[in-house]
């Protein structure tokens, strides 16, 4: 048991176990995430608008809420590659996707609405150099450990030489 606390205390093994749990622990700040959100209000006439355009949404997309409102609107919502057509008569449809729309209006003025979540990962930089404090660590440890065992050959080694020496004496 006490060569296992020599181990551990031995200089390079030490540095090395100590660089790989400092890579450890920017791994996991370079996977910390932030859920954001953004609202988004206005009126759309005729054409096509892509939902998201004006939101700079730089992570991970998890859902859009769309609410649309017209007193006598036609609308194609397209996603996927899936087309659908809305007809507003002076009512509200609230429609959910997990990609960016887009939405045609054919005629009239749409009220909209839309809330756009998605989830950041502000410190994906941390992840280069915590792979590379990783692959150091991890060859300072094992390079530190066949040195270590290296010296505890030349212990018993020794240990054996003075035990023969000192052994009894022949006369």
């Amino acid at each position: 048991m006490s060569s296992f606390k020599e181990g551990l205390t031995y200089p390079p093994i030490r540095t090395g176990l100590i660089l790989l749990f400092l890579a450890l622990l920017m791994s996991l700040g370079a996977s910390y995430n932030v859920p954001r959100e953004e609202l988004q209000t206005g009126v759309w006439g005729p054409g096509t608008y892509v939902i998201g355009d004006e939101i700079e949404a730089p992570g991970d997309l998890v859902s859009i809420t769309l609410e649309i409102s017209s007193d006598n609107a036609s609308v194609k919502v397209i996603t996927d590659g899936v087309e659908n057509t809305h007809t507003l008569s002076g009512d509200t449809k609230t429609l959910e996707f997990t990609s960016q729309p887009s939405v045609l209006v054919e005629n009239g003025e749409v009220n909209y609405s839309y809330t756009i979540k998605w989830i950041e990962h502000p410190y994906t930089y941390l992840s280069f150099p915590a792979f590379f404090i990783m692959i150091v660590g991890s060859v300072i440890a094992f390079k530190g450990y066949l040195s270590f065992l290296e010296s505890l050959r030349e212990k018993t080694a020794a240990k054996k030489r003075r035990e023969k020496n000192e052994g009894p004496e022949l006369r």
